[in-house]
């Protein structure tokens, strides 16, 4: 069953850093275009997660967020910092400075803690283990994300199936149309020349040497059966499992290169408005298939 490349999904979950709540958003994107926001200390897990979007999603602009919010048992500590090489440089500089320019005062903590070069704080990274807590609630995030896509790809299969149908139908009534157009050429070439030379009997070899070079010159029959195969390939695919826009967008190019042909071939106006009708209807699935995973 086909999936649509948008979607939204949504999960939370109490771990023992906090609450979290993630969320994913995918649009339509030609490849997977993956962004992924989180706490600046959760950042190590930033590759696990996007392995794990890798495992369940193959195209789209995927936008994926990480929020906690922290319980007091969950607060994460703050790690000190200090630059003790630096600080000796500093107070010894700070005592050359009092002598050297006959300074006044005592050099005191003071100096050294309005100093932020000497003493820093920052959050202690999580531990390792986290991710065992945290990987279900993101797993159940891409878990409503694709059936959220799969529901829409329901509605896109159930549009393309009609327009499959009609598509069928229109290379039908040019196929069936091609054989009249010889016949209504050999009608019209015969009038032309009884009227031409009227009185003379024509010679049916060199007449029907001249209609067989026209039918040759607009036979369409290949270009259908191609066209034809196209279309099934088409619904095979859609009826398939796994990723399958590439392919289908690839078999519309092709299905669009046979009407092109057609209509070139084309020596009546019948058929040329009825190549016209399948590369709009071609056109429509094309839009269609753009937003297939």
């Amino acid at each position: 069953m086909i999936r649509s490349m948008t979607g939204y999904g949504r999960a939370e979950g109490t771990t023992s850093i906090g609450a979290v709540r993630v969320e994913v958003r995918s649009l339509n994107h030609r490849f997977l275009d993956l962004t992924v926001r989180l706490p600046r200390e959760l950042t190590p897990l930033e590759m696990k997660i996007r392995e794990l979007v890798r495992e369940r999603v193959s195209r789209g602009k995927v936008d994926l967020s990480l929020r906690v919010e922290r319980l007091p048992e969950g607060a994460p500590h703050l790690v000190l910092e200090v630059d003790w090489g630096l600080m000796g440089a500093f107070v010894q500089a700070l005592r050359e400075a009092k002598g050297r320019f006959d300074l006044t005062g005592e050099v005191s903590l003071d100096h050294i803690v309005a100093s932020r070069e000497l003493i820093s704080f920052r959050e202690a990274e999580v531990e390792e283990g986290i991710w065992e807590e945290l990987q279900p609630i993101v797993s159940q995030a891409l878990s409503e994300l694709i059936a959220s896509r799969q529901r829409e790809g329901e509605a896109l299969l159930v549009d393309m199936k009609g327009r499959l149908r009609r598509l069928r139908e229109l290379v039908e009534k040019v196929a069936t149309r091609a054989p009249k157009v010889v016949d209504q050429y050999r009608e019209r070439l015969r009038e032309r020349l009884e009227r031409l030379f009227k009185g003379t009997e024509l010679d049916e070899g060199r007449f029907e040497q001249e209609v067989a070079l026209f039918a040759e010159r607009c036979d369409i029959t290949e270009e259908v059966v191609r066209l034809r195969s196209h279309i099934e390939g088409f619904e095979g695919r859609l009826e398939g499992r796994g990723p399958v826009g590439r392919a289908l967008e690839f078999l519309l190019q092709e299905m669009n290169r046979e009407a092109n042909t057609i209509g070139s071939k084309a020596n009546d106006l019948e058929i040329v408005q009825g190549v016209l009708a399948i590369k709009e209807e071609v056109e429509k699935l094309r839009e269609q298939v753009q937003n297939v995973e």
